[in-house]
């Protein structure tokens, strides 16, 4: 049963962390006509669809300004999880001085790990035993909010 499925058929009472909000598909045409029965077929719990693993799961507020290349802007949310595995192209989080410092893990070669800094300030690291690096988790979700924009029409 996918994901969906299970939010659709849940019982609002009993499983949803909150009320959960209709959810439409970009491909069928929306209404705002309020006359109109089952407009929105779905609905959605954000914490169900954002968090697969309750237990290895936390949230990490972007402050870095220097990732913006990579999509990821400052007040971006990280939606972290611990995995034992990683796959090539994964965006790991490792703290490092205190800090979180998020980087993609690129290659194996050679039988070293290498790990591209997002932050162009931080530098890359290759390691031939990646478990021994201070790892947080892995990067499944990016929750970016849209700014206002300065100029306003009325």
């Amino acid at each position: 049963m996918n994901r969906l499925n299970t939010i659709q058929n849940a019982d609002s009472h009993h499983y949803f962390s909150y009320h959960p909000l209709p959810f439409y598909d970009d491909r069928h045409q929306y209404t705002s006509n309020k006359n109109k029965k089952g407009v929105a077929k779905y609905k959605l719990d954000l914490n169900l669809y954002c968090i697969k693993r309750p237990q290895q799961t936390c949230f990490i507020q972007v402050n870095n300004p220097n990732m913006i290349a990579w999509g990821i802007e400052q007040g971006d949310m990280l939606v972290i999880e611990k995995n034992e595995q990683l796959s090539v192209g994964d965006l790991v989080v490792l703290e490092e001085n205190e800090q979180f410092q998020i980087y993609e893990f690129f290659a194996q070669q050679n039988g070293e790990y290498v790990f591209m800094a997002l932050d162009y300030k931080a530098a890359n690291i290759k390691t031939r035993n990646w478990k021994i690096l201070p790892i947080i988790g892995t990067v499944t979700s990016i929750i970016h909010q849209m700014k206002p924009k300065r100029v306003t029409v009325q």
